[in-house]
């Protein structure tokens, strides 16, 4: 039994996993300790746990993940320290022409403090060739705008993706909170990508005020063992740029990567091997470029990060 789309591990408010983010974002949690494992069951079914230290902050957090399939059901129970998670996947409720589908899900959130004022939120996807919909109404009795709902459409064929998030205050007045999208075009030796993300997304806004966003420029090449990456990030509201370099290669079993902020004037550097068939490893570093010394991290004489995790 597959996992369902509902539980697809990318944030619904994001858009998507794409090659940029493997180039400029991952593997690079420099100022945390990190502990990862992950099991799986033959059913489909997985656990999950997540432990991670804020080295400058000296605190500590964790989160673990349960979900299989019961009947043509799909549950998920996740817990963390500021409450748990409740997620129900109704499975197929009904098809769309030959070969789409659309599921229905719900879930609640519950807070450690107000165990009796839950998150509920209903919600459906629909999956139609090169296309799927996520639709989900939230409910949140602690919140002034009380009702909520987010939109999320990703369409990909072979050479373009394009994909929005749109996030609603339905009740105690009608406003846009949120209204992201990405366009993208790729091919075997590079990808491009375009993107508009909103500034203060939990807010809602009016609609001149959704210009105020950041608009994001991201271009991927390939060749050989090597993959190097662009961004060029623009900041309408403050009229401030921001731009990224990097590269990712292997060496020897280890796969390295260089992340330059140009603007900040600051050195990335990680890599990510493997200690055996379970385990693996990620340890990286920030520096300045500017002469400065590094600042230090916790009782680290720089600013380091490392993660360890298994698959069991």
């Amino acid at each position: 039994m597959a996992t369902p789309e509902s539980l697809n591990p990318a944030p619904l408010t994001g858009l998507g996993d794409h090659s940029y983010k493997k180039v400029l974002e991952d593997d690079y949690s420099t100022g945390k300790l990190n502990l990862k494992f992950k099991g799986n069951t033959q059913n489909s079914g997985t656990a999950n746990y997540k432990g991670w230290l804020d080295i400058s902050k000296q605190q500590s957090k964790q989160e673990t993940k349960f979900q299989f399939p019961y009947k043509n059901y799909f549950l998920q129970i996740a817990t963390r320290e500021d409450g748990a998670k409740v997620h129900v996947d109704f499975g197929e409720v009904a098809k769309v022409g030959d070969k789409g589908k659309i599921n229905l899900f719900a879930n609640a959130k519950f807070g450690s403090s107000h165990f009796g004022q839950a998150i509920v939120r209903l919600g459906g996807v629909t999956q139609w060739n090169q296309l799927t919909h996520h639709l989900r109404f939230e409910y949140n009795p602690t919140s002034t705008t009380t009702v909520n709902a987010l939109s999320r459409t990703f369409w990909k064929n072979k050479d373009w993706v394009i994909a929005s998030a749109k996030d609603f205050q339905v009740l105690n007045g009608f406003g846009i909170r949120r209204f992201d999208f990405i366009v993208g075009r790729l091919s075997n030796n590079y990808d491009f990508f375009f993107r508009y993300l909103t500034k203060e997304p939990t807010k809602a806004k009016q609609l001149n005020q959704l210009a105020d966003g950041k608009v994001t420029l991201d271009f991927v090449f390939r060749q050989n063992k090597q993959t190097f990456g662009l961004e060029g990030e623009y900041n309408l509201a403050n009229s401030q740029l921001n731009a990224l370099v990097g590269v990712t290669t292997k060496v020897e079993k280890v796969d390295v990567k260089a992340r330059v902020n140009l603007t900040q004037q600051k050195l990335g550097l990680s890599g990510k091997g493997k200690l055996n068939d379970r385990f693996n490893w990620t340890l990286s570093t920030e520096v300045p470029l500017n002469g400065t010394i590094p600042s230090k991290q916790g009782f680290f004489p720089l600013p380091v990060g490392f993660t360890l995790d298994a698959s069991l």
